[in-house]
């Protein structure tokens, strides 16, 4: 008799937005892994993707799904869904198999089981730092996404201490799975590539320190800009400072400090344009070192992406990122701009004298990340099967 193997249906919406955020690298990086265990024939997957997106899905290297499966029902109804409590059973709509949430919404499913991924607890932990209107919706809907769900799956070793302590979670029912890198994408890029991507977003300078994220107060970009602002002149004058990310929300006291900063003289570069996926690795190999010191993280991938492009890495000390990084990386407390301002000029005369002294660090921790690792304790939570039965058999 053939063997039957567990059919996972992934909700797959985050990989296909028009902007692709650290919660659908995540979603993608984790089905990339399901995919390699689809095809070693260790389970069956599907995808499901809101109708009008449905053709994106070809853009992804994934070659082993069953089906594609499309939400006839609009995203602002979902919302409603678990804002309200609906208690509608989606699998009953979408099809039999064990359901995989990557972003905090477990939606009902009645008879069949589902993991839910869990990414962090900011909007308890440090509630400030959280849209109020988002943070009211998380509110609403987080308990009820913890009910519909048979366990949750989360990105790090300091998150599932928080779902624990904030939602008195018992921890025996969370699986930590955490992201990976995309080696195939994220590497040292020539220096004709890193001149072009400097060119498109209007970075004229030959060197640069560079940071990535959203402007938004969690980030922690006031801190840094005072401690940039206090460091020698002929170290800011040499280094100019390139943020990239999103505009993000609460930032007009930020946008105004940098500006005051430029008046003064400073280099502050926010490229005008966003910044695509693909041009990041040319930024990351470009910079003289990469700085990342948020207040608080669930994971952290840009110092992690930054590390595989071969770049030193500069980050806070405390929450999450620490795992992210290991001991690849220099440490400064987020809280304090003289410790910050202390370990820029620290990185500054380092990387000067030898980027290169952080190398065996940095391949070493890569090392130990794997997409396909953390897919095998993904699907293990789905199914109830041990993590051994996803193993690669040996040849």
């Amino acid at each position: 008799m053939k063997k039957r193997v567990p059919h996972i249906q992934v909700e797959f919406s985050t990989a296909t937005n028009d902007i692709v955020a650290g919660i659908g690298h995540y979603t993608l990086g984790i089905t990339l892994g399901l995919d390699e265990l689809a095809a070693e024939g260790k389970l069956t997957y599907s995808l499901i993707v809101p109708r009008h997106r449905s053709s994106r899905v070809t853009r992804f290297n994934l070659r082993n799904y069953k089906k594609i499966i499309t939400n006839p029902i609009p995203s602002r109804f979902m919302r409603g869904f678990m804002k309200y409590h609906w208690n509608v059973p989606m699998n009953w709509l979408l099809g039999r198999g064990r359901y995989y949430f990557p972003s905090f919404e477990a939606w009902p499913t009645w008879g069949a089981k589902s993991s839910v991924v869990f990414h962090d607890m900011t909007y308890l932990a440090e509630p400030d730092c959280v849209m109020k209107g988002h943070r009211n919706y998380m509110l609403r809907f987080m308990p009820f996404s913890t009910k519909n769900a048979h366990n949750i799956i989360t990105v790090s070793e300091f998150s599932k201490t928080e779902i624990t302590c904030y939602l008195h979670y018992p921890k025996s029912k969370i699986f930590v799975a955490t992201p990976s890198i995309d080696r195939r994408l994220f590497y040292k890029r020539s220096a004709s590539e890193i001149y072009k991507v400097k060119l498109k977003y209007d970075i004229w300078f030959e060197d640069y320190i560079l940071s990535v994220g959203s402007i938004e107060p969690r980030k922690n970009y006031e801190r840094l800009l005072d401690a940039y602002v206090s460091l020698p002149r002929k170290v800011t004058d040499k280094y100019p400072l390139v943020m990239v990310g999103a505009d993000g929300w609460e930032n007009e006291a930020l946008l105004a400090k940098i500006q005051r900063a430029k008046e003064n003289g400073y280099k502050i570069i926010k490229p005008a344009r966003f910044v695509e996926d693909k041009d990041l690795p040319a930024l990351y190999s470009g910079t003289q070192f990469f700085v990342f010191v948020p207040i608080y993280e669930g994971f952290g991938m840009p110092p992690l992406e930054a590390l595989a492009c071969g770049t030193p890495v500069l980050a806070s000390k405390g929450t999450s990122v620490t795992e992210a990084v290991g001991d690849a990386a220099v440490y400064c407390d987020p809280f304090s701009a003289k410790d910050i301002a202390e370990k820029l000029r620290y990185m500054v005369s380092e990387t000067e004298k030898d980027r290169s002294q952080w190398d065996d660090r940095i391949n070493k921790h890569l090392e130990s990340l794997n997409w396909r690792k953390s897919a095998e304790i993904t699907a293990s939570a789905l199914t109830d099967l041990p993590v051994s039965y996803f193993k690669r058999e040996a040849k």
